[in-house]
């Protein structure tokens, strides 16, 4: 069984996935063409309950990469204004996601271009959940 940690990552890929970008996002490294990954960040726990239930903040990073920079930009600048913008989000087993907001910086930022004349891009996103243990 998958953490609820990865289960969280899952259910935010599962919201990009569905705003019909240029390519699904995927975990790890950009490949060698265009595409879109997230991955975690350092991350913090901010306040853990007497039942041992906790509100974290998780920190995600996405990353892109096309040889078009508007599209790239445009592309990251949508995911990032929809997933902060939302006014509801998914839950599962062990998680309630009540908040995805900005992260550092609050819009996405050129990190270069490639030799291969492709254009990288990051952002971050918080994405504020609640875990709850489903055990007795």
């Amino acid at each position: 069984m998958s953490s609820v940690q990865n289960r969280v990552v899952t259910a935010v890929m599962d919201i990009i996935d569905g705003m019909g970008n240029f390519s699904p996002i995927r975990r790890g490294a950009l490949g060698t063409g265009p595409g879109l990954t997230c991955e975690v960040a350092p991350s913090t726990v901010e306040s853990v309950f007497m039942d041992k239930n906790s509100y974290v903040v998780l920190d995600l990073t996405l990353n892109g990469k096309h040889s078009n920079l508007e599209t790239l930009s445009a592309t990251l600048n949508n995911i990032v204004e929809n997933l902060t913008r939302r006014r509801e989000y998914p839950s599962g087993d062990g998680f309630q996601i009540v908040d995805i907001s900005h992260g550092a910086p609050p819009y996405p930022t050129t990190i270069g271009r490639e030799d291969n004349g492709e254009w990288i891009m990051a952002a971050s996103v918080f994405v504020k959940y609640y875990r709850r243990d489903e055990q007795e």
